[in-house]
């Protein structure tokens, strides 16, 4: 497991260009908890392409924060656009998020139209399998699995067909590769809490960003990721909140 290195020499934007599609009228956190995380991680630009509902409340909570819109409450064929800009611009991008209802149509031509490195989470599972997206790593929770498993058989079938990664999340996190299955054991129970998903995603995203091949990416950002809420539950027991996960993943990245 090796975390990103970093020229003393480098500029801004050499070390990672995130881009995050994310967020609805229904869904305001999931684009600035995944934004913020990617930054944490260490990536030096992110911006944010979300609804144009809800376009102020993400960019207020930070003024780290670049964010940009599409119209409406939830991605349409107008944001196919804007999507596309941002994804040539970025090394990475993070698309589902919190999207809830956004058009099929819109999200696949984006798929269909970009050559780009992928972290899919959430509601942008399903249109990323079915129009066979490649150089990605999929983020599912236990019921998103599902939408692999009807189209492939098995997560080691769509890895092994596809060549992407999968990191199934849960309380134990299993790493889907070529190269087999890996577990990740670190986290706590107070991890069921909203909004963890969208950190993981972030960071995953970030350590693409920075150079990571798909595979280390998808199982140091498990281990980030879990090693922060361990972090966090000391301070704040069950109460831990997504954004004291976030405030950790600085400490958790030096005692990896």
């Amino acid at each position: 497991m090796n975390l990103p290195s970093r020229n003393s020499r480098s500029h801004k934007g050499e070390n990672g260009k995130v881009a995050v599609i994310a967020g609805s009228r229904d869904y305001t956190g999931a684009p600035a908890l995944a934004s913020k995380a990617a930054l944490r991680t260490g990536s030096d630009l992110v911006k944010t392409l979300t609804s144009k509902d809800i376009q102020d409340t993400v960019a207020s909570y930070s003024p780290n924060f670049i964010v940009r819109s599409y119209p409406g409450c939830y991605l349409s064929p107008n944001g196919v656009k804007p999507a596309l800009e941002l994804v040539r611009w970025a090394d990475v991008t993070l698309m589902g998020p919190g999207l809830s209802k956004p058009d099929t149509e819109a999200l696949k031509q984006i798929f269909q139209n970009s050559q780009t490195k992928w972290v899919i989470d959430a509601d942008g599972i399903k249109p990323a399998i079915e129009v066979e997206v490649s150089n990605a790593i999929f983020t599912p929770h236990n019921g998103e699995v599902k939408y692999i498993t009807d189209a492939y058989g098995s997560i080691e079938s769509f890895v092994e067909q596809t060549g992407n990664v999968v990191v199934e999340k849960g309380s134990t996190d299993k790493i889907y590769s070529k190269n087999g299955v890996k577990e990740n054991n670190t986290g706590t129970s107070a991890m069921t809490v909203g909004g963890t998903g969208d950190v993981l995603a972030g960071i995953i995203a970030s350590l693409i960003s920075q150079g990571l091949e798909l595979q280390n990416a998808g199982y140091t950002g498990a281990v980030i990721n879990g090693k922060a809420g361990e972090r966090a539950t000391e301070t704040y027991g069950s109460g831990m909140l997504a954004t004291d996960l976030i405030e950790n993943i600085p400490g958790a990245m030096k005692n990896i």
